[in-house]
Order: C-alpha cells, then structure tokens, then sequence
C-alpha cells in the first residue's frame, strides 16, 4: 500500500501525543509534520502539501472558518476533524465548509485508521455518532461510533438522488449503467443504514452533506 502523508495539528497535547504514537505504529502512514500552535497554520500546510491534515477544531476556535475555507479552497489536502464537539451547529458549519471526515475522539484506532485512509482518497468519511448528531431531532449526540463512508461516486449519486433526478437519468449522467445505478443506491442504503429512497433524500438534505 503507498504510504499516506499525514500532517497533524492539533493544540492539545494528549490528543496529539496518541495521535503521534498511531502514525508511528501503522506502517503505511507517514507523519510529515506536527503543528502545536495556530501560528502560520496556512503557510505551513500548503508547503508541506498532505494526503491527509488531521485537524483538532473544536467549537470556540470558530474564528478560524476564514482560514479553514481558504485553504479548502486551495485543494491542498484532505481534512479530517477529530474533535470532542457534539453540538449539532458546529458539525453541521464543519460540513458546509467542506470537511472531508469527522470523527469523535470516542472512536476506535481501527475506527480512525480507516478515516485516514478512506480521506486519502478524497473519499468522505462520518462515524456513526457524528450521523446521529446530525439527523437527530434533539442535540443529542449518538454513542454508535462505527465508521460510514461513502465513496467519491457514491456522493454523486446521493446528491442526484436528493436533487430528484431519476435512476436513468444519472446513470446517463454519469456514463454508466442503470444497474450501476441501483447498485450504488442499495450500497448507500446499506452504509447510512436507511430502508427507503424518501429516508435517504431526507437525509441527504437535512444533513447536508450534498448541496442540493
């Protein structure tokens, strides 16, 4: 497997310091830096150019929207937040920024190396918590951390779905066929652990993880 470049900023040193010892004992991560204070945080990304920045981001720290946009923006790298917030506007302002991944600091080290590498890939990736957190009807943060990604084209296809296109008509759309289609809606189905293609527009929308 082709090593991962990992960049690591986050402020708190335990959190850091366990993040450190997971680059250093999985074999095909390669940590290529950590930045312990926000102090030319830009500057510092972009030169070292990541498959991956895990980025500590909790709530009180909203100030830096501007910065996170802009490098976004950029296309510099893959983010991927783990943070201690469970409060439902601050996931959800993560997810209009245009984050990558999240995942709680409740999460497994398979739950987070599979974050990584599904990130990497420029593939989303949401535990189940941060899920719940979203589509709940209450700010009431989810305890089921198993981890949920969609791929790239899987995002495609939700995003079609949620803005009424039918089956053929994305399949036309995307060059493929309409059993690819189906295929692609059953797995997005079966991820997000929903029963029916109205649960999955409802959720598409609410949660905002496609702009529709």
């Amino acid at each position: 497997m082709k090593s991962i470049k990992v960049l690591i900023s986050d402020f708190q040193f335990l959190t850091r310091e366990g993040l450190i010892k997971l680059m250093e004992g999985t074999q095909h991560f390669d940590l290529i830096g950590v930045l312990e204070n926000r102090e030319q945080w830009m500057e510092q990304v972009t030169q070292a150019q990541p498959d991956v920045l895990i980025l500590d981001y909790p709530e009180r720290q909203s100030d830096m929207n501007a910065t996170l946009t802009e490098f976004i923006k950029l296309q510099a790298s893959n983010i991927l937040v783990v943070t201690n917030e469970v409060e439902k506007g601050h996931i959800q302002n993560l997810l209009s920024l245009g984050v990558k991944g999240i995942v709680t600091k409740r999460c497994s080290q398979t739950e987070i190396i599979h974050a990584i590498e599904s990130v990497a890939k420029s593939n989303r990736f949401f535990c189940n918590s941060i899920l719940e957190i979203v589509m709940a009807p209450h700010e009431e943060a989810g305890q089921n951390c198993e981890p949920t990604d969609l791929s790239k084209r899987e995002f495609e296809v939700l995003e079609l779905i949620a803005k009424g296109f039918r089956t053929a008509d994305i399949a036309e759309k995307l060059f493929v066929s309409i059993h690819t289609i189906n295929s692609h809606r059953k797995n997005i189905l079966k991820k997000l652990k929903l029963k029916s293609p109205a649960q999955l527009i409802v959720y598409a929308i609410e949660s905002k993880l496609v702009q529709v």
